[in-house]
């Protein structure tokens, strides 16, 4: 299990006597610090684990994968963060006993991941989506202390902040050679999206293609509203954006534009997108 000590070691110590009732040996461990939780998982299946539980956010979450890639074992989701988009995505129960029997029942599904990387740089998988441009510059500038009070409603606070100053910055992205301007993209491996949005309706995890949802320059920051009010409602159709199917995306730009994974900073552009199917396998349901 992956988490931060404090409350969540006693929920810890509840889930591993929910497991022992399924049957399920288990021991928990919780992260000190950044990309702790990729070692954790690295070790555990290297040590055997058939199973990883990650319990936290979607960037818990995210570090999670990193360690588990080409591994046999199966990811659990435990929903313990702000958004919790993937656990939603998934359909899976927040409380520590529907999940632990949904554990305990090993139902399994593989799943296509996203790769993104940066040329000569890095490689990092996501789970749920990328963006480029608008909602990294949100991530990147959100207040720590606020999320931790309010949780989402910071990011709301600082993605309204940015309808009044933010500058569109367009960038050159390219899907399977399909070449388009925005100034907005999200790179969706799945529906799923913080805040209650719905921006690439038709991606699915099992697929193995992203939908692109690619927004163009519009007169000013005003006009996106009526775009923020569709995705709200689940009518991402309704937008201006382009919204396109690709296994290979290209996205480019001479200025610094930021780039986020599953809601964590993972650097600027230049940087690609693969989908890489078949790569993990999940608990479900």
């Amino acid at each position: 299990m992956s988490g931060r000590p404090g409350r969540r070691d006693e929920d810890a110590l509840d889930m591993i006597r929910l497991l022992e009732a399924e049957g399920i040996e288990a021991v928990a461990s919780a992260t000190s610090g950044p990309s702790d939780a990729t070692r954790l998982a690295r070790d555990a299946v290297k040590g055997g684990a058939g199973t990883v539980i990650s319990y936290g956010g979607d960037g818990t979450l995210n570090e999670v994968i990193q360690g588990m890639i080409g591994s046999p074992a199966s990811l659990a989701v435990w929903a313990g963060g702000t958004a919790n988009v993937v656990a939603r995505d998934l359909g899976l129960p927040f409380g520590k006993e529907g999940l632990a029997k949904i554990i305990g029942a090993g139902k399994t599904r593989r799943i296509t991941l996203g790769l993104a990387s940066k040329p000569g740089s890095f490689q990092r998988y996501f789970f749920m989506f990328s963006g480029i441009g608008l909602d990294a510059s949100i991530a990147r500038d959100v207040n720590l202390k606020l999320k931790r009070m309010t949780g989402q409603f910071a990011y709301w606070v600082t993605g309204l902040m940015h309808m009044v100053s933010w500058r569109a910055e367009p960038f050159e992205v390219e899907v399977d050679g399909r070449k388009y301007e925005s100034i907005f993209t999200l790179v969706g491996n799945g529906k799923g999206y913080g805040g209650g949005l719905c921006m690439t309706p038709k991606a699915r995890l099992e697929e193995p293609w992203f939908e692109v949802f690619i927004m163009p320059r519009r007169s000013n920051n005003v006009v996106y509203l009526s775009d923020l009010a569709a995705c709200l409602s689940g009518n991402a159709e309704r937008t201006k954006a382009t919204l396109v199917r690709g296994q290979h995306v290209k996205a480019s730009s001479p200025r610094e534009l930021w780039v986020q994974a599953d809601g964590e900073i993972i650097g600027a552009l230049p940087m690609t997108f693969d989908a890489v199917p078949d790569a993990l396998s999940i608990i479900v349901p």
